[in-house]
């Protein structure tokens, strides 16, 4: 990437939502500070935290600290964005972090394009359990809504960086406790061009109290946020993609519950089974004839 001029570059507001996740928010900051990108402001929206969340952000010096009773990560993000002065806004959780030139990149993305309503790119899984690594990196060239009908192909938040004029429309729902972002997502492609790339532009951890580990509640939310699109649909092509989506979200959650299940990495409960027989019947019969042949 060629360097940008410095006379253009806007204020980027990088909005840390922090729920007693205290031990990670150094190495979010350093993440932030390498960025090689002059012109940064980085705000720490504490959602009730009782560990040192409030100690840690307060101790480093160009840190905006900013403190709400736990309401949850779409209210925290909201709080964030009227705390926020910048012109681009980036949304990157306190476990996560930027990887190098993310900044840069995305910026020059819509800097090349001022009717964009955010630019989004590839990321790093992160198995911090099992100690590997994934690189998630879709190609979608065009028709973004029709895309994310059939699925959040964007997958990590902090790969986004936004226009500040798309929160004078939107906010974050703060009925909704996951999916929030999908949603957002869907309701900006509908109306406003967006422009994706493969280039990885942050690190998304996973570990043992991530709130995508909760599989029946993600699908059923998923499903949920979906479900939302469905009177806006207007086009054959998006009628064919929000019908395919359901299926993607039930075979992509099933499978991964299946597996779990199998493997004892979550508990066998009728919430658990009851999902699979619902969305995937197919699935849920071969794990119980499997658990009644093992038992």
């Amino acid at each position: 990437m060629s360097s940008l001029p410095q006379s253009i570059l806007p204020l980027v507001s990088v909005i840390i939502p922090c729920y007693n996740h205290g031990a990670y928010l150094q190495e979010a900051f350093q993440s932030i500070w390498s960025q090689n990108y002059p012109a940064l402001e980085v705000i720490v929206v504490d959602d009730g935290s009782i560990d040192n969340t409030k100690e840690v952000a307060e101790g480093v010096e160009g840190v905006k600290y900013v403190y709400q009773e736990n309401q949850g990560l779409s209210a925290a993000r909201n709080t964030g964005i009227s705390h926020s002065k910048g012109e681009l806004l980036v949304f990157l959780d306190a476990d996560d972090w930027l990887l190098p030139n993310a900044v840069h990149t995305n910026v020059r993305c819509l800097l090349q394009n001022e009717k964009l309503a955010f630019v989004s790119g590839g990321h790093d899984k992160v198995f911090i359990d099992e100690g590997t690594v994934k690189e998630e990196a879709h190609e979608v060239p065009s028709e973004h809504y029709v895309h994310l009908l059939k699925g959040n192909y964007i997958g990590m938040h902090a790969t986004v960086m936004y226009r500040r004029w798309v929160f004078d429309e939107f906010t974050y729902d703060t009925s909704l406790k996951a999916c929030e972002d999908y949603d957002l997502y869907l309701r900006i492609t509908r109306k406003y061009p967006v422009l994706h790339h493969t280039e990885k532009i942050a690190a998304y951890r996973l570990h043992t109290t991530n709130m995508s580990g909760n599989i029946p509640f993600m699908l059923a939310t998923a499903l949920q946020v979906l479900d939302r699109q469905h009177q806006h649909i207007q086009t054959a092509a998006e009628k064919d993609a929000f019908e395919k989506g359901h299926a993607i979200w039930k075979d992509y959650y099933c499978e991964e519950l299946y597996n779990k299940l199998l493997s004892k990495k979550v508990t066998a409960s009728t919430e658990a089974l009851s999902t699979l027989v619902k969305h995937k019947p197919v699935l849920g019969i071969k794990y119980m004839l499997k658990s009644i042949m093992h038992a």
